[in-house]
């Protein structure tokens, strides 16, 4: 089975509840169709889980990206953590599958990263989901 990362900006974005709920909802379109997903909130958010120290969440993010066999990456807010996973997953030439939405001006480095396999830009989250699932199991092939 495959393993998948998937990862955006937590800190400061306008609604945290929203984009947790749609980056779970990530993690259920890539088991629907055998992926296994890692979402990295769910072990090292700062609300959830503030006993973890910064070094064990760089330690437990950077592994976790390292062993992954693709990445899905959000960039519609800005992020330090979001790049550093960005050039660790390129480092490991790891594929990529960056999202944000249609409108957004996003960075010309993280779009020029040699392994990135694909762009969805998306109106919402369910187009996100829809759009995924059809470069996922294209991916899968």
């Amino acid at each position: 089975m495959y393993k998948v990362y998937v990862f955006g900006a937590l800190s400061y974005v306008k609604n945290p509840a929203e984009t947790k709920a749609c980056y779970d909802k990530i993690g259920l379109v890539r088991e629907e169709i055998c992926l296994q997903a890692y979402v990295p909130y769910l072990q090292t958010d700062l609300v959830n889980n503030p006993d973890i120290t910064p070094r064990e969440v760089f330690d437990q993010d950077k592994h976790q990206v390292s062993i992954s066999d693709l990445i899905i990456a959000y960039l519609g807010f800005l992020s330090f953590g979001v790049g550093m996973e960005l050039a660790y997953a390129e480092n490991n030439k790891i594929p990529i599958i960056l999202m944000y939405e249609k409108g957004k001006r996003i960075s010309r480095f993280p779009r020029g990263i040699p392994t990135v396999i694909a762009e969805i830009q998306c109106n919402d989250c369910e187009d996100t989901l829809h759009q995924l699932k059809s470069v996922l199991l294209k991916w899968k092939e």
